[in-house]
């Protein structure tokens, strides 16, 4: 019985932890859309010494029950500059309807933070994206 009992809270547990959002450790990253794809920028106030810098997101779509990686983190693309509080656009990536998880690493001179987004891309009859943003 009380093994039972157990796993029960053992697996009560492992159900809430899959339906917690990005961990603390994650900052939000901030998405909006220009020419209908969806553009990224990190906070003002991130405290790192410039420049800002990162390679491209891992970036995840979810389909049915699942997440698959639709583009996986890379440290061999080139690295970009970040202006504070400007989009960037990670070219190559096919966005289509959906809900997406994106996850960032940006370095500093010193230092390095970790920014993620989850959103839904909500496709119009004319085909136009319209960006929720759910974190």
């Amino acid at each position: 019985m009380v093994m039972k009992q157990l796993f029960g809270v053992l697996a009560v547990t492992l159900m809430v932890s899959a339906c917690v959002s990005h961990p603390a450790q994650y900052r939000s990253l901030a998405v909006t859309l220009k020419n209908n794809e969806p553009c990224f920028a990190i906070s003002a106030n991130h405290g790192l010494q410039a420049p800002v810098t990162s390679h491209s997101p891992t970036i995840m779509k979810r389909v049915g029950n699942e997440w698959k990686t639709i583009s996986p983190p890379s440290t061999f693309s080139p690295e970009v500059t970040l202006m504070t509080q400007q989009c960037h656009q990670w070219k190559d990536v096919a966005w289509q309807a959906g809900e997406y998880d994106v996850a960032l690493k940006v370095s500093g001179k010193n230092d390095s933070i970790r920014y993620a987004a989850r959103f839904t891309l909500q496709e119009a009859p004319s085909g136009q994206f319209k960006l929720m943003q759910t974190e």
